[in-house]
């Protein structure tokens, strides 16, 4: 039952004028405005939705310290007013409210700049914020040898394959899924041509025009560009270092009723944080109170440490297809050109996006599918993930003790691995002017403002630890 008590007191009478006699009709007067005051200020700042039920009479006369008679009242003012309902045998109700006509506004850009992290063809060590994992050689050789294998089935094409995505990888994937933990039926996995194009492929199913919804802060500009593509009214959640801050979440909650949470639940892009296992609980309880749908951008979670210091776990161990969509992907582990994603829903969720994935794009990925099948089912992936993890690490701790003795601050204190480290450049430093001089000098950086509002001002960066070289990070401080 929600608690309208605190209001009471911004109403009481003033200590300079002299109060009205107990028992008076004044004094009752008072009470009664006092109390259709508190409820619709509760109603103004969303702490009482539309349809939702008041207190009884009999316990807001008791929370108020006032006579049945004063709460009967003031809801018979509210009801006059159209403020509430009354429904006779189940009590008093918020009324529904007229949303106010749709202004005309122009939707806010995406940020096509941003996109310039994934496609640029500047060399690697140019490219401190590219957005891409940069693979060594072997690992690029070892991908060859697998497409080689896989390209032999050219004189098999010639369709479109399975709506669903190639059977046997889906069987793999299955048995991925089930070595973590997590049973999921085979009719829950379907393909998508990339991570990218799964979350699209969820968000076109479920997400319509000003459809409430709510991603992090920082977030992947990526996430960003497909609900304003498909025009969701996006709300911001704080990222904090074990993850979302669940106070500013559950107040969006109350006041917004949004349909889904895009967020990244392991190795965030860009903070390369993960979640932590209490405050993922926590997540999974505000999201089944709210009936709220968790996407979870799974992009990274297969690099993720062994061992991170904090428990983390994806959300899908924690739910079993409840409330969270597990999306996942291996451009970053593989190759981006492999373009593989997949997604793992309920069944509550699956009739739409069967009906979506063909018409979202009959691209034929037979190829690509059987690529990934073949390093699920060889054993190769989670060699290719442990020698990767291993790298990184290395990658990590070695900016770690480039940066140490300059200006640049990591937000995280002691490296937890992942292809990204999300740094402070300095008190009042602007990261987009850094951006700036920096692409003068030859380096392509990722500001703050690519992830992060507001869109200036910001003094974070984002780096890349498989391509930021000791050369980048002496160009940054002379920009600095």
């Amino acid at each position: 039952m929600i608690s309208l008590s605190h209001l009471f007191d911004q109403d009481t009478p003033s200590t300079e004028t002299e109060p009205p006699e107990a028992g008076s009709l004044a004094a009752e007067g008072n009470k009664v405005l006092r109390l259709v005051k508190t409820v619709g200020q509760a109603m103004a700042d969303g702490r009482l939705a539309s349809g939702q039920r008041l207190p009884s009479i009999r316990t807001m006369a008791a929370e108020h310290g006032v006579s049945r008679d004063t709460v009967q009242r003031a809801y018979d003012k509210l009801v006059a007013g159209g403020k509430i309902q009354s429904r006779r045998g189940a009590g008093f109700f918020v009324a529904a409210t007229t949303p106010p006509p749709a202004r005309d506004r122009t939707p806010p850009a995406v940020d096509l700049e941003a996109f310039q992290l994934i496609y640029s063809d500047l060399p690697p060590d140019r490219v401190p914020g590219s957005g891409l994992l940069h693979h060594d050689d072997g690992s690029t050789e070892e991908l060859a040898r697998v497409l080689k294998g896989a390209a032999t089935l050219g004189r098999r094409l010639g369709r479109y394959g399975d709506p669903a995505g190639y059977l046997p990888l889906r069987e793999e994937l299955q048995n991925k899924l089930r070595m973590d933990g997590v049973d999921a039926p085979i009719d829950s996995i379907i393909t998508a041509p990339g991570c990218i194009a799964g979350l699209t492929l969820f968000v076109r199913s479920f997400v319509r025009y000003r459809t409430p919804v709510l991603i992090e802060d920082p977030c992947s500009f990526a996430h960003l560009a497909v609900l304003l593509a498909q025009g969701a009214e996006i709300y911001r959640i704080p990222r904090e270092a074990d993850g979302p801050n669940l106070e500013v979440l559950r107040l969006m909650c109350e006041r917004h009723r949004p349909k889904m949470f895009l967020l990244s639940s392991m190795l965030q892009n860009p903070t390369g944080t993960s979640i932590s296992l209490h405050k993922a609980r926590k997540l999974l309880e505000i999201a089944a109170e709210f009936d709220m749908t968790l996407v979870d951008d799974a992009s990274y979670a297969d690099l993720a440490p062994v061992t991170d210091g904090r428990p983390a776990v994806p959300l899908i161990l924690l739910d079993q297809l409840e409330h969270v969509i597990h999306v996942g992907g291996f451009s970053q582990t593989l190759s981006p050109e492999m373009g593989v994603g997949y997604i793992v829903a309920g069944e509550r969720f699956m009739e739409l996006l069967r009906l979506f994935r063909p018409v979202q794009g009959l691209a034929n990925m037979l190829i690509p599918e059987r690529v990934v099948y073949r390093f699920l089912h060889d054993g190769l992936y989670r060699r290719r993930c442990e020698r990767i993890r291993s790298r990184l690490l290395r990658h990590g701790v070695t900016l770690r003790h480039l940066l140490a003795s300059t200006p640049v601050k990591p937000a995280q204190p002691t490296a937890t691995g992942g292809t990204f480290l999300w740094a402070n450049l300095g008190e009042g430093v602007d990261s987009s002017s850094v951006a700036k001089r920096m692409l003068a000098k030859g380096y392509l950086t990722a500001p703050g403002s690519h992830f992060l509002l507001p869109r200036t001002g910001q003094p974070f960066m984002r780096f890349n630890v498989t391509t930021t070289t000791p050369a980048a990070i002496e160009a940054l401080i002379a920009c600095i």
